[in-house]
């Protein structure tokens, strides 16, 4: 089989984590596989989701947002409930410094290194997308959650953009109006930008002509996201980070899940690596999660646990848990988290139902989607943990039998050997056969949408308004105070 020259591209954050993995399962295959990323940080992650093949890692540079100010954006925006400044603070202040960042270092590697076959991105991807079509390098994009509007053009029209909270499901009167108004009128510009030759300069993702043809991965599943109708080239893989690689406990850990006593269910809990908890509501927290009724093994970093109460047998707290691991262990009955995509792939592929207190982000939207399937619950956006909650979804069956039938559907979807196999497709041209007649001309998309037939009949409307309007002001009498009188 003839090798190629993969270029994976991604900041070192937790979307790196699944294109790297795919990167991985490449190499085993034998071809050349080159990550591009910032500093150490960068690195360890490359070295952590591909240690079983080697792959050829460049470093672009210290990070553009250091530890201390990304710990300070994260604090900011977990100050507030609006999910919108939520997102606009990450957007603003985290994510545009690094694709910038990322997209500068990028133009300075091309400029001298190997063209290689292809490349893989990670969303979001800013600048680094038209810097490869500038270079005439074909790529394929890697969404490591669900699909949402509205960088995403293939999303439906009535999925929710992420910081409008509401379900498909029940969507009123107004949610309508906001979610299907808004994704027309974005596809509606976006089409005619398109049509124009007009570029998104500042977020890049919202042209069309960087998905058109384009082979896109989602790390999802239909069910556990809303279900939708989508190109061919749009490829729901599964889990692309193998859920089944279980690091070991850390002993103390092992100790303590092995003395929970065997009819007692426990609570794993975690935030992940970007959310970051004050003191009060760590405590607010601890106080949550210790009960009678279960034990809790809660992740959390060291400097959060400072002023923590200790002693209660009943909450194991440490600073490094392997989800995984955590998850899959037969004691473990639920997990609290914020909803993250690894960590809500990570919990539906194990099977355990899903507790979700979102942050910011897309969290809110995948969140509803785990509740949506039934599959777990959803607190609102910057809620905190409630012991009702946690009851709630232990005593009820259907939680846990929906998450295993999750659990299930995950598996068929193929991850990393799916992905691997359609990007070995892509690279060899095979894949031109699954565009879209929409994709075929940069004007098709206002062509066969009918966005050019919805400008004839304003314009037909305007014209006979315009007429109307002459036509009543001829009848009009000129001085109508010199009108004979009878």
């Amino acid at each position: 089989m003839e090798k190629f020259h993969f270029m994976i591209v991604g900041i070192p954050l937790s979307p790196l984590h699944s294109i790297v993995s795919i990167g991985q399962e490449l190499c085993l295959r034998g071809h050349n596989v080159t990550v591009l990323s910032f500093a150490e940080r960068g690195k360890k992650k490359v070295e952590k989701y591909s240690s079983r093949c080697k792959l050829t890692y460049v470093d672009l540079g210290p990070l553009p947002v250091s530890d201390d100010q990304e710990e300070q954006i994260v604090l900011k925006g977990m100050s507030t409930n609006s999910t919108r400044k939520q997102l606009l603070n990450v957007m603003n202040n985290l994510m545009v410094p690094y694709n910038d960042g990322l997209a500068d270092a990028m133009e300075s590697y091309l400029k001298f290194a190997q063209k290689p076959s292809f490349a893989l991105l990670s969303m979001p991807f800013g600048r680094v997308g038209l810097l490869l079509q500038k270079y005439n390098i074909d790529f394929a994009v890697n969404i490591p959650t669900i699909l949402v509007p509205p960088l995403v053009p293939w999303a439906a029209p009535y999925v929710p953009i992420p910081f409008h909270h509401v379900s498909v499901h029940n969507m009123s009167f107004f949610d309508r109006i906001m979610v299907l108004g808004f994704n027309a009128l974005v596809n509606f510009f976006r089409a005619a930008a398109l049509s124009m030759d007009y570029k998104f300069t500042l977020v890049p993702e919202m042209g069309w002509d960087l998905w058109q043809g384009r082979l896109v991965f989602i790390n999802s599943i239909p069910g556990m996201d809303y279900t939708q109708p989508l190109p061919p080239l749009v490829q729901y893989t599964g889990p692309v980070v193998d859920v089944k690689k279980m690091e070991p406990f850390p002993e103390d850990v092992e100790q303590w899940l092995e003395g929970v006593p065997a009819d007692m269910p426990v609570v794993y809990v975690s935030f992940g690596t970007v959310a970051r908890l004050t003191p009060d509501r760590a405590r607010a927290m601890l106080a949550s999660l210790t009960s009678p009724d279960f034990y809790t093994l809660w992740a959390l970093p060291k400097p959060q646990q400072a002023g923590l109460p200790g002693n209660d047998i009943r909450v194991k707290i440490h600073h490094w848990i392997p989800t995984a691991r955590a998850l899959a262990h037969p004691k473990v009955k639920a997990f609290v988290s914020h909803c993250g995509g690894n960590s809500a792939t990570e919990s539906m592929a194990l099977g355990v139902p899903l507790i979700g207190y979102p942050q910011f982000g897309d969290q809110p939207a995948v969140c509803q989607r785990i509740a949506d399937a039934g599959a777990g619950i959803s607190g609102p956006p910057g809620g905190w943990v409630q012991t009702t909650d946690v009851l709630h979804v232990l005593q009820t069956e259907r939680y846990a039998e929906r998450a295993a039938a999750m659990s299930r559907l995950l598996e068929q979807f193929g991850g990393v050997s799916r992905a691997a196999d359609l990007l070995e497709l892509a690279v060899r041209g095979d894949l031109k056969l699954l565009e879209t007649p929409l994709e075929s001309t940069k004007f098709s998309q206002f062509l066969l949408r009918g966005y050019d037939l919805v400008l004839y009949v304003q314009l037909f409307f305007f014209v006979l308004i315009i007429a109307c309007m002459r036509c009543c002001s001829r009848r009009q009498p000129a001085n109508p105070s010199k009108q004979k009188t009878h």
